[in-house]
């Protein structure tokens, strides 16, 4: 029997009680799981950037009860053989090839229709349904085990397709069928979906931007920064230390160095750190150290004094615009929406994995700058009135 399209089959023999959908079929969070997608645009050859799962090709119209019973795990599309085997070899070229020696998986494997395969699941345990085609007039119905059930047509893209038939056989193909079948099914995806899993390189993940020093160093393009963050307190000598004299009426100067870069960061946990006022010197306790200078606490309790009631201090609403006119790099921060310290460092999006469903590495894209200037200096880079913020940060 030839191909029906994928919106001609139904549990309702009356087609016209089930509306048509056009069914999302890797429905992931693009922000939350942007990593991800940038294994699928590496290994199908793309350019990064160039996939969104709002396309077309990731969409399939089906029944509305076809559709529940897909997210049930009732049943799953299958690309062909032929079709399997193409993939894998693009994939497994892919996989070894230089960035720019991949090849196109989206061309080669068109955006005309492509024919699947229907493998019932769970339909064959709960109820066992009748399945019926529409051929204008003439319907037909097919009862379980659906034997010689027609493939289905499609604009779905087969890369798409297999990656959520990948995950629909992994929890139920073992309970539907025999040992053997079960494997081949699975082996016939999985072999595919395993060519993914490796980090692309990172010229391809980070581009041709390199760190710039007030990135956030876990970030993509900030990794560079961990030795001399980890090593800044015993590589960083104090910005003054003075020497003490009982024949000077004042503190000399016996040393300056310039900070590092994030050497004012103390990543140790609170409880740790003491507390909060500046040291002028070496560490509290430490050899030459002189605790607290009299000018810095001076200063600190000044800055301190408005902060006592958010209320009674005042800001330029233009103060960061002005200072974005003048810093490019702020300024660019400022509309990096990926970045934004709203769902920055959030759990759901640093403790799912990195990003990824299927693959490896850690994907620190997410970490953003706004809330790595507001933690470390409590600076706000995002907000015209930053005490607005400030006074509701954590402590």
């Amino acid at each position: 029997m030839s191909a029906i399209s994928s919106s001609a089959f139904s549990t309702c023999r009356t087609m016209e009680n089930c509306p048509i959908i056009n069914h999302r079929i890797v429905s992931l969070d693009e922000s939350q799981y942007r990593r991800q997608v940038e294994h699928f645009e590496y290994y199908w050859g793309l350019q990064k950037g160039d996939l969104s799962l709002s396309s077309p090709l990731n969409h399939i119209e089906l029944r509305s009860g076809m559709v529940e019973k897909l997210i049930d795990l009732e049943w799953v599309l299958m690309p062909t053989h032929d079709t399997l085997e193409l993939m894998l070899e693009i994939s497994e070229h892919n996989k070894t090839a230089d960035p720019s020696s991949r090849r196109h998986g989206l061309r080669e494997i068109s955006d005309e229709e492509h024919e699947y395969d229907v493998v019932p699941l769970y339909l064959l345990k709960t109820g066992r349904p009748t399945l019926y085609i529409s051929r204008g007039a003439d319907i037909k119905a097919f009862r379980a085990p659906y034997k010689d059930f027609p493939r289905i047509r499609s604009r779905a893209h087969p890369f798409f397709v297999a990656f959520m038939a990948k995950r629909q056989l992994n929890g139920t193909a073992a309970l539907i069928y025999s040992e053997k079948k079960a494997r081949t099914l699975l082996t016939s995806v999985g072999r595919i979906i395993t060519c993914w899993r490796n980090e692309p390189p990172s010229a391809f993940l980070t581009g041709p931007d390199v760190w710039i020093p007030h990135r956030h160093p876990l970030s993509d393009d900030g990794h560079a920064a961990r030795s001399a963050l980890r090593n800044s307190r015993e590589v960083n000598a104090p910005t003054a230390r003075v020497r003490k004299t009982t024949r000077a009426p004042c503190r000399q100067l016996k040393s300056a160095k310039a900070a590092l870069p994030y050497a004012k960061c103390d990543m140790r946990p609170a409880r740790l750190r003491g507390s909060v006022l500046p040291r002028s010197g070496l560490e509290s306790g430490g050899e030459g150290g002189m605790g607290y200078a009299l000018s810095d606490v001076s200063v600190w309790v000044d800055s301190s004094a408005c902060q006592t009631n958010a209320g009674s201090c005042e800001w330029d609403p233009t103060w960061l615009d002005k200072e974005a006119a003048h810093d490019g790099e702020l300024a660019r921060y400022r509309q990096e929406i990926v970045r934004d310290a709203e769902d920055a460092l959030h759990p759901q999006t640093t403790m799912n994995g990195g990003g990824l469903l299927t693959g490896n590495g850690v994907d620190r894209s997410r970490y953003s700058s706004n809330n790595w200037a507001m933690r470390t200096y409590r600076t706000c880079l995002w907000a015209d009135d930053p005490w607005a913020y400030i006074q509701h940060f954590p402590q």
